[in-house]
């Protein structure tokens, strides 16, 4: 038999089932994961790219990844219109626009467009692993590129990464690619391999940033890589050499090209770069460089192996990649750099690439996750491999690399689908990820699903979620009271009411970087209580379920707060007893909560509602015990529904609380002044936010002309009866003319949910306002 007649075909049969067991992984794990942190950006991003043509949301993220993520979407219908007319579209603001455009006016189906999204990425990463092949093939031999590419095929970090809407690995792939043609331009000079070589490399920039690197690792490489001209093999053997000064002057050429086909990613525009500037070429590009570099000056909050760090730490990157990087690529891995130490001026195409890299990213402040450091993983693996010149020839060694390939294939079978949260069993294995790191190194976003999974099965009624996301949970069917996380509950009432120290009951469900870094920028501590406690379940790898009660007997003590957040202030400035529990209300400025369920300690830092009951509580004495003022709650007139018929109080709002009083500070009042309306709501029961009051003062046209809306009073907290004071100051525009006008209050769901129905109706009126002659 012809040995070689069917060696070809079935090499490539080979290959291709090797890149198909890796797009299967991609894709049944894909259909399992939520949208991960920065995927929701990329794809709008991307699709506004390409059916505007402008890259104004691509400046601080070049789209060449962001638009291929997005063709799927060119072919559907169903989308809502792009928005134009949205003030972020004019700012150039990609956070804003896509948090409403995908999930707002595209809610139902924007999970589905996260999975189209990826299918062009997946694709795109497979091409990758062809790419290494091929190169580890040609450098060193065919051994060595099966050796290469099961690894990759079988790497959870390639695989978590690979479906995924970013730039991370589109960049390392394009990288190494550059860099691989390179090589080949050294050891065959030809004018094709030089615009392959400028072209994947301005392709790897146009993706992302990051790798303007390329520009000092090409010129390494050039100074140390032996080849030699036309036809030339790997040492300088088989022609003339190519000569330094050549090769610089290709360096230029390759550079040349590569900022060309920058420029033609960003449309060939030309404009100034900041307003009244000189014109340039791609000038949304050369926008977000220093964007992109301030980025990295300012730093992130890390958190390693039980410690936190503003800017990271110099040993950051060696210690993710010793403990994400599987163990038998981290064995082939050493063995390769004994290899490559005897033949450093060759595998010069590999080890450059990946120390520097690793040298730079080691040094940056900005240190969140592996994906920083998939170009050190990439150009491993042809390190690892490079041994394999030929198969071993000794039983004991083929037996070593058949247990270590069989080692990788259970690796990729335990962690799957939850490959980003990958641990190799140097850092305790693949359940103790969210022990040891935060942010995308094993939480970023991606378990929605698996927590939709885990409150249907345990039938969770109570959920409340610090997600560390930029999805919407409801997207995925997660029905949850949002506690202080990223980027979705950062402020806000309930932000700023949240009780770290004794919370109350209920299920849990903390985002392993919230349990760690608590709002990241602020309040790390916020989760101090369930770090001390474990688990009582999980939903994927990243998010821990914790299921909080107290015994019946447990004391109670109340603390209501008036301006600043609960978690910054210590628990005896709330007056916490050991041994009890600890109920607090948060309203910020213009805002008060009288406690009805017993005594409570008033904090108060803010601005509160002109009231006597407020008064009361407030007086020169002790403290007053407010379930006394309950029942002098005062009312200023009759309210009335739409059709003028009469409306008792307390007013019942369904899934609200009841409008108990009202005051205001006047009857009447001069155009241009204002006057301030105090209303008194009373707790029925539990309250689910988001929730925000309306004051209208209307004009004839029926639209209002001044107006209050608001709710600046933390829901959380709250118990049966307690009663909240708000003050509603409107200011009455100048040009309004005397006469009687019509004040209608309600309450809604912002920021354009559906009004809250009372006494049959959407909205109360109340005894109209005299605006009175000057």
């Amino acid at each position: 038999m012809n040995r070689g007649k069917w060696l070809g075909p079935a090499r490539w049969v080979g290959v291709f089932l090797l890149l198909a067991i890796l797009l299967a992984q991609m894709a049944a794990s894909s259909v399992r994961k939520s949208a991960a942190f920065d995927e929701t950006y990329h794809l709008i991003s991307g699709y506004a790219y390409l059916r505007t043509g402008s890259p104004r949301l691509s400046w601080e993220h070049p789209p060449v990844a962001q638009m291929l993520a997005a063709l799927p979407l060119l072919a559907r219908d169903d989308l809502a219109p792009f928005p134009l007319d949205h003030p972020a579209w004019r700012a150039g603001d990609a956070e804003a626009l896509v948090d409403d455009y995908l999930w707002v006016d595209n809610r139902s189906r924007a999970p589905g467009l996260i999975w189209a999204g990826r299918l062009p990425l997946m694709g795109l990463t497979v091409l990758f692993g062809l790419a290494l092949f091929a190169a580890i093939r040609a450098a060193v031999g065919e051994p060595a590129a099966w050796v290469g590419l099961t690894l990759f095929a079988l790497d959870p970090n390639v695989i978590g990464n690979g479906r995924l809407i970013t730039n991370d690995l589109p960049m390392a792939g394009l990288m190494f690619i550059s860099v691989w043609r390179l090589g080949a331009y050294l050891r065959k000079p030809t004018s094709l391999n030089l615009l392959a070589t400028g072209l994947a490399a301005g392709l790897a920039v146009a993706t992302k940033v990051s790798a303007v690197i390329l520009a000092p690792i090409f010129l390494l490489v050039i100074l140390v890589y032996p080849t030699g001209g036309v036809g030339g093999g790997v040492g300088g053997h088989g022609g003339p050499p190519l000569r330094m000064g050549r090769r610089l002057l290709a360096l230029v050429g390759m550079a040349g090209v590569a900022a060309l086909t920058v420029w033609a990613v960003f449309g060939f525009e030309i404009g100034p770069v900041r307003e009244g500037g000189v014109p340039l070429p791609a000038p949304t590009f050369l926008h977000g460089i220093p964007r992109v570099w301030q980025r990295i000056a300012r730093g992130t909050p890390t958190y390693l192996l039980g410690r936190v760090n503003d800017t990271g730490w110099w040993y950051y990157c060696l210690v993710i990649f010793a403990l994400k990087t599987p163990l038998p690529t981290l064995l082939l891995l050493a063995a390769g750099l004994v290899h490559a130490a005897r033949r450093w001026r060759e595998s010069a195409l590999w080890w450059i690439p990946a120390g520097l890299y690793l040298g730079v990213a080691s040094a940056s402040t900005l240190q969140i996750g592996y994906r920083y450091i998939l170009p050190v993983l990439l150009f491993a693996f042809p390190l690892a491999a490079a041994p394999f010149a030929a198969w071993p020839r000794s039983r004991p060694a083929r037996g070593g690399l058949v247990l270590l390939v069989a080692w990788a294939v259970l690796e990729a079978a335990l962690i799957f689908p939850d490959h980003l949260s990958y641990v190799n069993e140097l850092g305790g294995g693949v359940d103790n990820g969210w022990r040891i790191f935060a942010d995308m190194n094993v939480d970023w976003g991606q378990d929605l699903v698996a927590l939709g999974e885990y409150v249907e099965a345990h039938s969770v009624d109570d959920l409340r979620l610090a997600y560390f996301g930029s999805a919407y949970p409801v997207a995925y069917g997660v029905q949850a009271h949002l506690l202080p996380g990223f980027s979705r509950a950062m402020w806000g009432p309930e932000v700023a009411g949240f009780n770290p120290y004794t919370p109350p009951p209920g299920t849990y469900a903390i985002s392993a970087t919230s349990l760690h870094l608590g709002l990241i920028y602020r309040g790390q501590d916020l989760y101090a209580f369930f770090r001390d406690r474990v688990p009582d379940g999980r939903a994927g790898r990243s998010i821990l379920i914790y299921r909080i009660d107290y015994p019946s007997e447990t004391p109670v003590d109340r603390a209501v707060v008036i301006g600043p957040d609960v978690w910054g202030l210590s628990p005896e400035e709330l007056g916490l007893q050991e041994g009890h529990r600890l109920v607090t209300k948060w309203a910020g400025p213009g805002a008060f909560v009288l406690a009805a369920g017993g005594p409570a300690r008033y904090l108060v830092q803010a601005p509160v509602p002109d009231s006597p009951l407020v008064g009361a509580v407030l007086g020169d004495g002790p403290p007053a015990d407010g379930r006394s003022l309950l029942t002098r709650i005062p009312v200023d007139g009759v309210l009335a529904a739409p059709d003028g018929t009469p409306v008792p109080l307390p007013a019942s709002f369904r899934d609200g609380p009841s409008l108990a009083g009202w005051t205001r500070s006047a009857d009447g009042v001069i155009p241009g002044q204002s006057l301030t309306l105090v209303t008194c709501w009373r707790v029925e029961g539990p309250l689910t936010p988001p929730l925000a009051v309306f004051v209208h003062l209307l004009g004839e046209d029926g639209l209002p002309i001044a107006q209050w809306d608001g709710w600046p009073v933390a829901t959380e907290g709250l118990e049966p009866g307690d009663l909240i004071v708000l003050s509603h100051p409107l200011q009455v525009p100048a040009e309004t003319q005397p006469g009687r006008y019509v004040v209608q209050l309600g309450l809604y769901r912002p920021p354009h949910g559906p009004r809250l129905p009372v006494a049959g109706a959407d909205r109360l009126i109340l005894p109209p306002l005299a605006v009175e002659v000057p």
